[in-house]
């Protein structure tokens, strides 16, 4: 960690945002191990926080049930 004697620039440090995105597999609620795929799927996510505020947003789709 470097220490600076600029209060703008320790303060700017300070204030900036924490933000985090990628790609997860989920499984589908009723999957299971016997099909191919297992029933999972990629999940795309985007997270943000600013000032103690966490903002997160997860979107994407699971296959369908192979019979």
């Amino acid at each position: 960690m470097v220490i600076t004697s600029n209060p703008i620039a320790r303060i700017l440090r300070a204030i900036e945002p924490w933000y985090d995105w990628g790609i997860f597999n989920v499984e589908r609620m009723e999957g299971s191990t016997s099909e191919p795929d297992g029933g999972y799927g990629d999940v795309r996510y985007f997270q943000l926080q600013w000032f103690g505020i966490h903002f997160a947003v997860q979107f994407g789709r699971t296959p369908k049930r192979g019979y």
